[in-house]
């Protein structure tokens, strides 16, 4: 049986169809909004709120996001300090524990420190990969960044 060339095309945009698909559904979704009256420029320290409750689900992962924000905020000139800073910093997260625990949804939220409003939130969602060996979790917080301050 001979492939005609129409059918050699079909399935070949067939799987170039299909392996983008796999590769989106693999990047987490990233969205952010801000409050536009903010001056971002002159606010230049932030702090990290500390951990409501006793009971923490994943020490671990706050750890890292924590390690991570702190390198890319200081790329951006920006410093961190344990109190009177400019901005405060936390994160939500939301993860699944069918067979294996998943993390779906990532937020880190800035808010001026004197009046907790918040001024900038930014949320990845998808599959979000935590291991150190896929340097995912790196991505994600700068995809996430990528938009700290906006301009």
């Amino acid at each position: 049986m001979r492939l005609k060339n129409s059918d050699f095309r079909f399935g070949l945009a067939a799987a170039v169809i299909l392996a983008a698909m796999i590769l989106v559904g693999c990047s987490p979704s990233i969205k952010y909004s801000y409050d536009a009256r903010t001056n971002f420029p002159e606010l230049k320290t932030y702090q990290w709120a500390a951990p409501v409750g006793v009971y923490r689900l994943d020490p671990l992962l706050e750890t890292n996001v924590q390690f991570l924000v702190d390198r890319d905020l200081g790329k951006k000139g920006l410093t961190r300090k344990t109190d009177q800073a400019d901005l405060l910093i936390w994160m939500n997260y939301e993860a699944e524990y069918d067979k294996a625990y998943q993390l779906r949804m990532l937020t880190l939220n800035i808010a001026r420190s004197d009046t907790r409003e918040i001024i900038w939130r930014g949320t990845a969602t998808g599959e979000l990969k935590t291991d150190a060996a896929s340097k995912k979790l790196e991505e994600t917080v700068a995809g996430l960044l990528s938009s700290f301050p906006p301009k």
